[in-house]
């Protein structure tokens, strides 16, 4: 299945030297890319998210036209930074309060393609709450705790 196919108005050549002629039709999975080896190195289909960091442990980014979840250049999705922003805060709030496991570690997961990948089936997790301890914040005239 194609997805966001694109239609080439004029010859062009795309990045990577790949020439293009008027009329071809070109279309990209985000799935693959983001599994390519030329792309991220021989174990570019693990999972293993300090490959965005550098030496000393800061974010590095990847070109947007490398990593193409939002896409990139003039068409860049405008919500990319608050997508960004909702995922960081969601993350935050769900790993401090609930500790999560798979409900069956030995189920093959497998992808199911569309225009956002799902997983076939869902993915049945097991949550628990962890133990956090209250937070008292003192302020100069009460003290609340969350």
């Amino acid at each position: 299945m194609l997805k966001d196919p694109k239609i080439c108005f004029c010859d062009d050549t795309l990045p990577g030297r790949l020439d293009i002629k008027k009329g071809d039709m070109i279309c990209y999975l985000p799935y693959s890319m983001g599994r390519m080896k030329f792309l991220w190195g021989e174990d570019g289909e693990d999972f293993r998210p300090e490959r965005w960091l550098d030496e000393n442990g800061a974010f590095q980014a990847e070109s947007p036209f490398k990593f193409t979840a939002f896409q990139a250049g003039p068409r860049i999705c405008l919500g990319k930074d608050f997508a960004y922003l909702q995922m960081k805060i969601l993350s935050a709030v769900l790993l401090h309060f609930f500790r999560f496991e798979l409900k069956d570690e030995s189920r093959n997961v497998r992808y199911k393609s569309s225009i956002t990948l799902r997983i076939d089936g869902g993915l049945e997790l097991l949550a628990s709450h962890r133990q956090t301890p209250d937070i008292v914040y003192e302020e100069e005239e009460h003290a609340s705790v969350f």
